[in-house]
């Protein structure tokens, strides 16, 4: 990693470098930040208090009501680094989010993974350009803002895809003789 990756976090007088972070608009999904322990403890306080911080010309605060889960380390140099992301406790919640760091994940697999992940419907990986086609014209997937990740969110129904499903299966559109 070099320094033209790592992002200022400032908060309250107390300064982070993020390498990667994920927003849903001003909302934060992930951030990735390493730094004095101390500057962190500050930094994730004024976060969980729903307050601000700016990283670099972004931003952010949690989501309210928002469930969060902290991971903190120390890295072998003697640096702390500490995550923050989103956590969904609720499997019935319509909305998700798929993050990745591998650069070569496109948006149609990460989307098929999260759809995987989250839907009680069965689907087959042939059908994944479709599912990802369907997403993008019914506005069932936007991009996240990100730095050095893939994310996406996306918003599930079930019994809407299970119709659209069915349909496509009796035009032909999809294979339901899979092997």
């Amino acid at each position: 990693m070099t320094a033209i990756d790592l992002i200022p976090v400032e908060a309250d007088g107390f300064h982070a470098f993020a390498d990667a972070f994920a927003l849903d608009q001003n909302w934060l999904v992930f951030i990735s930040m390493a730094g004095h322990k101390d500057a962190l403890k500050a930094i994730r306080a004024k976060l969980f208090t729903n307050r601000w911080l700016s990283a670099g010309n972004h931003d952010m605060s949690l989501l309210p009501r928002g469930k969060y889960v902290t991971a903190t380390r120390t890295l072998p140099s003697g640096t702390h680094h500490m995550a923050i992301y989103i956590k969904h406790e609720d499997s019935a919640a319509e909305d998700h989010y798929a993050l990745t760091m591998d650069r070569t994940v496109l948006e149609p697999d990460l989307y098929f993974q999260a759809h995987v992940k989250n839907s009680a419907l069965p689907i087959h990986p042939s059908w994944k350009a479709w599912l990802y086609a369907r997403a993008t014209k019914n506005k069932e997937l936007e991009s996240l803002t990100a730095h050095r990740i893939t994310g996406i969110k996306i918003h599930l129904d079930d019994q809407n895809l299970a119709r659209d499903i069915t349909r496509a299966l009796k035009k032909g559109v999809l294979k339901k003789d899979i092997e």
